[in-house]
């Protein structure tokens, strides 16, 4: 990195990734999530209330805040190949999972072909992915299954845009009439804009952390299903129940993730109106905090070509920040009280 930018950001206390500041925030930041844990942990994990009020919360503010920045900036700092937004997936073992050799993209292509058996492909379904991200978990189950036809949705405008200039590339996988995107959010009105019961499996990855009301998403979700159809769900959870991560205005996520709450992991761990559960999957927390780590690293690696053009300091303040709280989070416990839910359902 250009010493000047360090030189000029460390003075406005904004300090580089591996730093000696920035790892001693890192570590009393985990220090408090420890504490926080430890609470919490003979909560009712089955009193979270999931199930009332609109569907989401703040969907329009957390698009403008978090999912809508530059392109640039996610070319900053997700690998170039897969592109992904979420977790990877580097061993199931927290020990493993800290001490991989894989390599960010390695990972998340591992997250891909772990979700697609975990949700029973077969190869000639048509699939639903909401809140596709850019687009790359698409081009690996187009890749690998030649009979599959995928339908996906973003509201995301930097994303819609991506995908859309993919689809003009004939070599790029998307570029397959097995595929097509819509620029929209899940709500009350998705059986018109993506069709009822036109769908042998419904997916997501990320998107139910933005969910107020999950029964209306899997009342919505059932009708867009064929009879006997599959859901299934990749998110982030608590292993305990932590109340103040229901409610976005009592704690960071707020300011970061307008909307979002954090469940526990057996809050999603039972049948619902609507739907079966089939099987379910922990994935500790150290996949996420080696993923979110290499995010970081190469936020700063690549921040001369975004800062001062591309982001003024007060974003890059923020992002720094984010980085280093998600990473905070997922670290107390050996990645055992944070990390990833997994959660495949059948419609009944």
């Amino acid at each position: 990195m250009s010493t000047d930018i360090y030189n000029k950001l460390y003075k406005e206390g904004i300090f580089r990734y591996d730093s000696e500041e920035l790892n001693t925030f890192e570590k009393r930041l985990s220090q408090y999530f420890t504490r926080e844990y430890k609470r919490h942990v003979d909560n009712d994990k089955q009193s979270a209330n999931i199930n009332s009020g609109p569907l989401a919360l703040a969907s329009a503010d957390l698009a403008n805040t978090h999912y809508d920045e530059s392109l640039e900036f996610f070319q900053s700092f997700l690998d170039a190949e897969t592109m992904s937004y979420t977790m990877a997936f580097y061993d199931e073992e927290p020990d493993k999972a800290l001490l991989s050799s894989k390599s960010l993209k390695d990972a998340q292509v591992d997250k891909f072909k772990l979700i697609a058996r975990r949700m029973k492909l077969k190869g000639d379904e048509r699939l639903l992915n909401i809140g596709c991200g850019f687009g790359y978990f698409e081009s690996y189950l187009l890749d690998k299954y030649p009979d599959l036809q995928i339908s996906s949705t973003t509201h995301s405008k930097v994303q819609y845009d991506f995908i859309i200039n993919r689809t003009k590339v004939a070599t790029d996988a998307l570029s397959s009439q097995r595929f097509n995107v819509v620029f929209d959010e899940i709500n009350i009105n998705s059986c018109r804009v993506l069709g009822r019961e036109q769908y042998d499996v419904v997916c997501s990855a990320g998107l139910l952390e933005q969910i107020n009301n999950i029964d209306l998403l899997f009342g919505i979700i059932s009708e867009l299903l064929v009879e006997n159809g599959r859901m299934f769900h990749h998110l982030i959870v608590s292993r305990d129940l932590i109340p103040q991560f229901l409610d976005a205005k009592k704690t960071l996520i707020g300011e970061y993730f307008p909307g979002g709450k954090i469940l526990p992991f057996t809050a999603l761990q039972k049948n619902f109106k609507h739907f079966s559960l089939v099987d379910s999957w922990f994935i500790n927390g150290n996949n996420y905090w080696r993923t979110l780590d290499a995010w970081h690293a190469n936020f700063w690696q690549n921040l001369p070509g975004l800062y001062p053009g591309v982001m003024d300091k007060e974003r890059v303040r923020y992002w720094n920040n984010y980085f280093s709280l998600c990473k905070s989070m997922f670290k107390p416990e050996n990645g055992l009280a944070y990390g990833n839910g997994q959660y495949l359902y059948n419609k009944v």
